[in-house]
């Protein structure tokens, strides 16, 4: 009867009145059963039926997960193989992939990358999984890792496959995953093939991998000189971000940015790429963190200022101003200068920067306003002409915040009084005189402190 529903179910109108029956639910019901060829019709059907929104929707509120859990591995070729495609089907859902990892998938799956038959089928659904950040850390509790660079070791001279570098992409973005690749000699063998081959989407792998802190970092010392060797060559501009991202992730105390820059002629490279439209806009935004990084370093400071990148950065802040993410970098690059003696005085004395920092005071975008009050406050400590800009103007804005509740109050409090004729007894309300100087230098601030009518006033 199931083969002759199967074969019925080739017409989608048939298909639609299975589902009004409940199909996927007896289906499902069925794969308690322990008959290999009777399992091995009912995935095949549930699989045929997984491709609609709404047959998947229907497996994801009964126990289809679960049941078909039990059956990986198996020693049935063909139910394992339809089994795993039924799964990689499911797994394109989200709260299926987190009841796969719920219960107990993820190391059966890693196991069955060492099956030729049925490698590609587990590593897809791996890929899906690896997706989702809640689930990234889980995979350090099996030997997943180790098979993958396995895996890329033996393509040292074929192209990498697509699904086996896309999950390594995603698992290199956990600290601790990699950590693990980088065991031995993982990323000596990394870039090795990477700088041969100038794949790029292995590069994006290192670049993740060289963003955590940690112990991983100081294993990139000794590849400085190749990634700036290639930001310098005239190579694809694909290549070049991803090299020039992985430098740039590189915040190593013990690092002598200074020789890297000289010895491989960068800064003119750096200056000319923050002109707006030199080229992608991604390039461009790594280039300003990279300036953000070796900023870092009082000797690279100074080198960049003295070459004109600050009017330079000035310029394209004007271009990008409606991108938060160039907005908030521009200004890590003034707060990082202004750390240092030389470039501080560059920067108040001889640019507009403090007079776009002030601009940005105020920016709806949290993250912004945050680098902007930190790096004011350290030009305002340094340099008392803009410690009084930057005071005035904090002062400017609230007061005008004041002013707006107090008109908002004014506009709620415009309905009729109780008794109108106490609103002509001016004698009824205190009086101001004596109270504040004629210039009305005294804050607004300070009202919200006086008792009013015998009762405390309370600001919005």
């Amino acid at each position: 009867s199931l083969y002759l529903l199967l074969n019925l179910a080739e017409d989608t109108r048939t298909e639609l009145k299975m589902r009004n029956k409940n199909i996927v639910g007896l289906l499902v019901k069925v794969l308690e059963r322990d008959d290999e060829e009777l399992l091995v019709l009912v995935v095949s059907f549930l699989k045929k039926l997984s491709i609609f929104l709404e047959n998947k929707n229907d497996m994801a509120e009964v126990d289809t997960v679960e049941r078909l859990a039990r059956l990986v591995p198996c020693d049935h070729e063909d139910l394992l193989n339809l089994t795993l495609r039924l799964l990689l089907n499911l797994s394109f859902d989200s709260g299926l992939r987190a009841k796969m990892v719920e219960v107990g998938l993820l190391p059966k799956l890693t196991a069955l990358l060492g099956d030729e038959n049925n490698r590609q089928v587990a590593m897809r659904i791996l890929y899906h999984i690896s997706i989702d950040d809640r689930f990234k850390g889980m995979f350090v509790y099996t030997d997943c890792i180790p098979q993958l660079m396995q895996m890329l070791y033996e393509h040292s001279e074929e192209e990498i496959e697509a699904e086996l570098i896309s999950i390594c992409i995603n698992l290199a973005a956990n600290k601790r995953n990699a950590q693990l690749m980088c065991e031995g000699n993982g990323l000596k063998m990394l870039m090795k093939r990477a700088l041969k081959m100038k794949d790029c989407l292995l590069m994006k792998m290192i670049r993740n991998i060289s963003q955590h802190d940690g112990s991983t970092k100081p294993f990139f010392i000794d590849y400085v000189g190749d990634l700036a060797a290639e930001i310098r060559a005239k190579e694809e501009e694909e290549w070049v971000l991803e090299c020039l991202g992985t430098l740039a992730n590189l915040t190593i105390p013990d690092l002598d940015w200074e020789l890297v820059l000289k010895e491989y002629n960068l800064v003119p490279y750096l200056k000319d790429r923050l002109k707006p439209g030199s080229a992608e806009d991604d390039l461009i935004l790594e280039v300003v963190i990279m300036i953000g990084t070796v900023s870092m370093d009082d000797a690279c400071a100074a080198m960049l200022a003295k070459s004109g990148i600050i009017p330079a950065l000035i310029e394209l802040l004007n271009a990008q101003q409606e991108d938060d993410e160039f907005v908030c970098q521009i200004v890590y690059v003034f707060y990082q200068m202004v750390f240092h003696q030389a470039t501080r005085d560059v920067i108040i004395k001889d640019t507009q920067a403090p007079a776009y920092l002030i601009d940005l005071m105020h920016d709806k975008n949290a993250e912004i306003r945050k680098v902007c009050d930190n790096t004011l406050d350290i030009i305002a400590e340094y340099d008392e002409e803009w410690g009084r800009k930057i005071q005035s103007e904090k002062f400017r804005f609230h007061n005008n915040q004041w002013l707006e509740m107090v008109e908002s109050r004014q506009a709620d409090e415009s309905e009729p009084y109780l008794y109108d004729n106490d609103n002509d007894r001016t004698d009824l309300f205190y009086s101001t005189d004596g109270i504040t100087p004629a210039d009305g230098s005294v804050s607004p601030d300070f009202f919200s402190l006086q008792p009013q009518n015998g009762d405390l006033h309370h600001t919005g």
